[in-house]
């Protein structure tokens, strides 16, 4: 009797410890882990000397797939000191050089100013800082790409301050008209290639909202084929666009611009509420 119960209390003992033991293993592998870093692998980066790259090489890396990009918190010839007073030179060149409509830069305000890294995880050598932010006036707000390699602006839009209500419900401030000809916005736009330090070499119209490329290619050959039916162009396009959803009203000035052999394509398209330079890719 006495050899059955020493059996049983051993069994009951074996049982407890089978249950906690478990529970006092985590513990203890938790009190290891504390303070400790994981490491998980990623791929790794190697900069070396960067070489030197054309605006145009720099708006395609900035756009391309295999770019990684990491916000700092200074740029290499800009730091968070001195980037204020590069961004008040620049878009006073801009507006003194009549880039930017009717933009008051006594006014100015700077918002925001964050510089980012991209670096292409294929080839560590090509790698950019650009400065992204934006401006404000009473009239305007103007977001902006600024480089920090040449300190110029890249691309922008201008964007039409929203009416001010004040409490008692009367509107103090309105939205100003930036609608320009196409005539005028060619010699904006050339403005804007001597401001870069490159050349305009083409310029044609386009329809907001139609990509450059393949789309715009099928837009324009339905046109055309209205027009072999004895539709002049105006005819033509007003009745594509209507059939595709194109707003009517809104047409965008495409720009070819060379530098150093090579070439960038900015679209220029101005609203009466919003004028934008930018890139296509």
């Amino acid at each position: 009797m006495k050899n059955y119960v020493i059996t049983g209390a051993l069994l009951l003992f074996l049982t407890a410890a089978s249950l906690f033991l478990p529970v006092r293993v985590l513990k203890w592998q938790d009190e290891q882990r504390t303070g400790k870093s994981e490491i998980e692998e990623v791929q790794e980066v190697v900069l070396k000397e960067q070489i030197s790259m054309t605006l145009s090489e720099k708006l395609k890396l900035r756009n391309q797939e295999t770019v990684n990009a990491l916000t700092l918190v200074n740029g290499k010839n800009y730091n968070k000191d001195t980037i204020e007073d590069q961004i008040r030179k620049q878009i006073g060149i801009l507006a003194d050089q009549d880039i930017l409509i009717d933009f008051d830069t006594e006014s100015m305000k700077i918002r925001e100013a964050v510089v980012t890294f991209y670096v292409d995880m294929e080839d560590s050598e090509r790698s950019i800082m650009f400065w992204q932010g934006y401006v404000e006036t009473p009239e305007y707000e103007v977001t902006f790409f600024l480089d920090d390699e040449t300190g110029k602006i890249v691309s922008f839009a201008q964007y039409a301050a929203w009416p001010v209500v004040d409490y008692a419900g009367a509107v103090t401030g309105i939205s100003r008209d930036m609608s320009m000809e196409i005539e005028e916005q060619k010699e904006l736009a050339r403005r804007w290639a001597e401001y870069l330090g490159c050349e305009m070499k083409a310029s044609s119209t386009g329809w907001y909202g139609i990509g450059p490329g393949a789309e715009e290619e099928l837009f324009q050959k339905e046109i055309d084929m209205l027009i072999s039916k004895g539709y002049n162009y105006e005819e033509a396009g007003l009745k594509v666009a209507l059939a595709w959803g194109v707003s009517v009203d809104r047409q965008v000035l495409r720009v070819v611009f060379e530098d150093n052999g090579d070439t960038i394509q900015y679209t220029l398209g101005i609203t009466e509420s919003l004028f934008q330079m930018d890139v296509n890719i």
